[in-house]
C-alpha cells in the first residue's frame, strides 16, 4: 500500500526536520507504507515538503534511530518495525538521561519497583513447572556466590532476569536490558554493605517461595520489600 501523491508543504520555519519526521511517523502508523514498503526518494521529499536535501536526511536518519526505517547505501530507506535491539537502544537513552536530573534516582526507583512487581505477579501465575526448576538452579547459585559481590552480582542478575522471562514480553525483556548498567551500579552498591549479599539472598527465596507456590499476591509483596530494601541502602551508600 502506498501514499497516493499529493503536494504537502511544511511552513513553521523552526526544525523542520522534526515536522517531517511527524508526518512520516503518522504515514506510516496509519499505514500509508507498510513493513517493507521504500519511502519516496529524497528528491521526491525535498518536492512535496519544500525543504531542503539536509533536512530530508535529518528526518530520515531520525527515523532510522527510532527503528521505524531501515537505509542502505544506494537505495531508498525501507519501512522497519522496531525490533528488541532498537527498543533497548531508546529505552537505554532516555533512562540515562532521566538518571542525571534532579531526583532522576529516585523516579528511577519508583518505576523499578512498578515494573518489578508487577513482573513478579504475573510470573507466579504463568510460569511452568521448568520454569521453576530452573529458577530454583538460579537460586542455588546465588547461594552459593554469598560472600563475592562480583558473582553474586551475576546470579542476582540472573535470578531477576528469569523471573521476567517467564512472562515472554519483549517489551519487559528491553526494559530489564536497558536499565542493567545503572542496576549493575546499584549491585555493587548496596552489596559493599556488610550483610547485604545474606539480606538479598534471604529476599530471594521468599520471591523464589512465593512463585513456586504461585501466589501472585505473595510474588509482588516479597518483591516490593526485596526492592525497598535495597532502595534504602542505596540511598545510603
Amino acid at each position: 500500500m502506498h501514499k497516493e501523491e499529493t503536494t504537502r508543504r511544511i511552513s513553521k520555519p523552526r526544525r523542520m526536520s522534526e515536522e517531517l519526521v511527524e508526518i512520516l511517523t503518522t504515514d506510516i502508523r496509519n499505514g500509508v507504507y507498510e513493513e517493507g514498503d521504500s519511502l519516496p526518494s529524497e528528491r521526491h521529499l525535498v518536492e512535496e515538503f519544500g525543504v531542503s536535501r539536509i533536512t530530508v536526511r535529518e528526518a530520515l536518519a531520525s527515523l532510522e534511530r527510532s527503528g521505524l526505517i531501515a537505509q542502505h547505501p544506494g537505495t531508498r530507506a525501507k519501512v522497519r518495525m522496531p525490533d528488541s535491539a532498537s527498543v533497548v537502544e531508546m529505552l537505554s537513552g532516555a533512562a540515562t538521561l532521566q538518571l542525571a536530573q534532579p531526583g532522576g534516582v529516585k523516579h528511577f526507583q519508583d518505576v523499578r519497583t512498578l515494573v518489578e512487581t508487577g513482573v513478579a505477579q504475573l510470573a507466579a501465575e504463568r510460569i511452568s513447572d521448568a520454569q521453576i526448576a530452573h529458577l530454583k538452579e538460579l537460586l542455588v547459585e546465588n547461594e552459593v556466590s554469598v560472600g563475592n559481590v562480583e558473582h553474586f552480582a551475576r546470579t542476582d542478575i540472573a535470578f531477576h532476569d528469569a523471573i521476567a522471562a517467564v512472562l515472554d514480553n519483549p517489551m519487559i525483556s528491553g526494559f530489564y536490558l536497558a536499565v542493567d548498567r545503572w542496576l549493575s551500579d546499584v549491585r555493587c552498591t548496596t552489596l559493599a554493605h556488610d550483610g547485604q549479599m545474606e539480606t538479598a539472598f534471604a529476599a530471594h527465596i521468599a520471591i523464589y517461595n512465593a512463585i513456586e507456590a504461585r501466589d501472585p499476591k505473595g510474588a509482588q509483596e516479597a518483591m516490593r520489600s526485596h526492592l525497598e530494601q535495597v532502595n534504602q541502602v542505596y540511598g545510603d551508600g
